[in-house]
């Protein structure tokens, strides 16, 4: 994935177990073993001034769904599997990381009505742009499909997403559940 603004160039790639080298590690899960499985969010930040920086971000598990990372100014957000997190680019450090309790981790983030939706395996939260929590819902079951149909979208100010047992929930922006209806019984 790549974001860009006027201050920098980021290039964000999602990798399993891979080499490190030329990366600095700024955030690292609890009981990953470096010898072993684990996931990576390998970033590369270009800024205008020439400099170039590449960090790393470790986890037991990382979707590999797109959008991975907003960039506002100089502050890039980033879901990992139950973790948030908020790195300076112009520092490369971490200056916020919030805990994400959800099952089955998250996948996607926009930012929408300032903040940040973060669309998760079997959930879906909005936290303001401080990383507080506003608001979480969740389906009957899992947000994913039995076929290539969309399970997630934004359309027109409405969340809509589907669940694994063909239910589809339209969420307007804070979270209310507008409708909810059964497509199908076949999935």
């Amino acid at each position: 994935m790549v974001l860009n603004n006027e201050q920098y160039l980021v290039t964000i790639l999602t990798e399993i177990t891979p080499s490190l080298d030329g990366y600095r590690v700024i955030y690292q899960a609890d009981g990953i073993d470096m010898h072993d499985f684990y996931c990576a969010r390998l970033i590369e930040v270009k800024a205008s001034n020439g400099t170039v920086s590449r960090v790393t971000l470790l986890d037991n598990l990382i979707s590999k769904n797109e959008p991975c990372a907003v960039l506002e100014d100089n502050v890039l957000t980033v879901p990992l599997f139950d973790t948030i997190l908020q790195i300076d680019l112009e520092t490369a450090t971490i200056i916020r990381c919030v805990d994400c309790e959800n099952w089955g981790g998250l996948e996607q983030i926009f930012e929408i009505n300032q903040g940040y939706l973060f669309k998760g395996e079997c959930d879906i939260f909005y936290y303001d742009k401080m990383l507080n929590q506003v608001w979480r819902f969740g389906g009957r079951d899992i947000l994913a499909r039995v076929t290539e149909e969309k399970c997630f979208w934004i359309e027109k100010d409405l969340i809509h997403c589907r669940d694994w047992a063909g239910w589809h929930y339209v969420l307007d922006m804070d979270g209310n559940t507008i409708s909810e209806f059964r497509e199908d019984t076949n999935n």
